[in-house]
């Protein structure tokens, strides 16, 4: 019996902010799973673009925050954990990532 193996992609423009219902469908999640994202601090709005009081509709994210937002979902659901442990994950990996950018620098 043969394997497939299906990958997905989604392409957004580094320049082009995202809309609330834009960044869930983008890391296939409701949209109280961003509110959650942004509300525990995991995930940040654009703040020149919009007021701090507006509501959830009106936020916009730049996609760096898609990114880091698809990591976190893709990490809830891959190690079955809550979104507290994801996040934490994320942070970890990309702090790994950091140290690795600089200690090839130092091994120069």
């Amino acid at each position: 019996m043969k394997s497939v193996t299906i990958y997905s992609a989604v392409m957004v423009d580094g320049g082009a902010p995202l809309s609330l219902h834009e960044m869930a469908y983008l890391c296939e999640q409701h949209v109280d799973w961003v509110v959650s994202l942004v509300r525990e601090g995991f995930v940040g709005i654009e703040r020149d673009a919009l007021p701090s009081e507006t509501s959830p509709d009106h936020w916009v994210f730049a996609s760096a925050a898609a990114a880091r937002a698809r990591q976190i979902a893709r990490a809830q659901r891959d190690f079955d954990i809550n979104l507290d442990a994801a996040a934490l994950m994320v942070d970890l990996m990309e702090e790994v990532r950091q140290l690795r950018a600089q200690l090839e620098v130092y091994q120069r």
